[in-house]
């Protein structure tokens, strides 16, 4: 695969959490400017994250935030809200903030340099909802083994009703919700919690991974979680549909994911089906025939791909990136895995991203194998949750 694939595919995980992409025919060395948000009506903060981005010509693009710039959006031509700065290159509006089916958006934002950059209008279409999201058990699923053998796969599909009278563009994301028995990992260490409250109720001190150097340099000790976790995955390819054939006619067996099956518990994944404007389904299904279409070494580079923020002062720029504003249906599906019928070893979640089954420490002193471990915490963060995700037991 071409060098400057490999940045763009490293893009992708940005494309569909927040629409950003990248120019696969950049300058090496280059240093591009790269937007980030997709402004929707959900219920939550909506952000832009601004950064610029370098590729070498033997590496994948190394991506620094923008920070300290002046950025708004204009809605309807009129109303301007100003962005905040919650981290280097990452912009919030303002709380309470949801999107509006029929409003316009632009983005525009300063950077410190004095650089100026504006998006196209983009208008918020409305979006039908999910009828319907269903799996089936697939064992031969795209994903191989260390071996070469396929993983079973649940795949997921979504019924919807495609509205007459108007053209329709879709694109679809998901994140998904695994139980997760391991929380730490420490290397030439040991893990160590201490409760600082009366007679070990009270709250738990942090100390983490101690060093300890009579232990190998290579040695691993794994720790089970102290409480309920879950690991998050997040959708990595770009499904887009437009209904110029299928314009008014319920769509029946969508499928948006094939979710491998590393182990036996139940999942949560949470389907969200955005709609896009004409111009965004083009750039998209345009970025999404050269990443995931791509063919031999023999093939030559994709072409440029040309998002709509513009440098007002010098057009030519290429800067990387689409600034989006979609409607969004969400639908929470448990895949309860009752329909799993491979009689094949399951290995679990911990082996799959790790290669190798939990070492457990045997502590100073002691005889029984995991007798008296400390357990380690569940840390929150974008790929871990310790709360319950809303929809697991339903």
């Amino acid at each position: 695969m071409h060098v400057r694939q490999y940045g763009l595919i490293g893009l992708l995980g940005l494309l569909l959490g927040c629409v950003s992409t990248y120019d696969p025919d950049l300058a090496l060395n280059a240093r591009l400017v790269v937007v980030s948000g997709t402004l929707t009506d959900l219920p939550e903060q909506q952000v832009i994250t601004l950064s610029r981005s370098r590729s070498g010509r033997d590496s994948a693009n190394v991506s620094t935030p923008i920070s300290n710039a002046v950025a708004e959006v204009v809605v309807n031509g009129a109303e301007t809200l100003l962005l905040t700065e919650t981290q280097p290159g990452t912009y919030v509006l303002p709380t309470g903030f949801r999107g509006k089916v029929g409003n316009t958006y632009q983005l525009r934002f300063r950077t410190s340099e004095g650089g100026r950059y504006a998006s196209s209008e983009e208008a918020m279409a409305a979006v039908p909802g999910i009828d319907r999201a269903y799996d089936q058990f697939n064992p031969r699923g795209p994903k191989t083994n260390a071996d070469g053998l396929p993983i079973p796969a649940n795949d997921v599909y979504v019924d919807f009703a495609d509205p007459a009278g108007t053209r329709n563009f879709y694109l679809w994301r998901w994140r998904l919700y695994e139980t997760q028995a391991w929380c730490a990992t420490c290397k030439q260490g040991r893990y160590v919690l201490r409760d600082i409250g009366p007679l070990g109720s009270g709250p738990i001190e942090v100390i983490g991974c101690v060093p300890d150097s009579s232990l190998s340099v290579t040695n691993l000790y794994d720790y089970t979680c102290r409480g309920n976790c879950w690991d998050i995955f997040y959708s990595t390819s770009i499904d887009v549909f437009a209904d110029s054939y299928t314009n008014g006619q319920p769509q029946a067996g969508h499928k948006v994911a094939s979710i491998p099956v590393y182990q036996r518990d139940p999942a949560l994944i949470v389907i969200e089906q955005l709609s896009l404007s004409p111009n965004a389904y083009r750039y998209y299904k345009l970025f999404a025939d050269q990443v995931q279409n791509t063919g031999t070494l023999a093939d030559a580079p994709p072409a440029p791909i040309s998002g709509n923020v513009k440098n007002q002062a010098n057009p030519a720029e290429n800067v990387v990136g689409y600034f989006a504003a979609s409607s969004v249906a969400v639908n929470r599906y448990k895949i309860n895995r009752q329909n799993v019928t491979s009689t094949g070893k399951f290995q679990g979640l911990f082996y799959a991203q790790n290669g190798r089954v939990p070492n457990v420490e045997v502590p100073k002193g002691e005889t029984e194998y995991g007798k008296g471990l400390p357990s380690a915490l569940c840390i929150p963060s974008r790929n871990r949750t310790d709360q319950l995700p809303p929809g697991w037991n339903q």
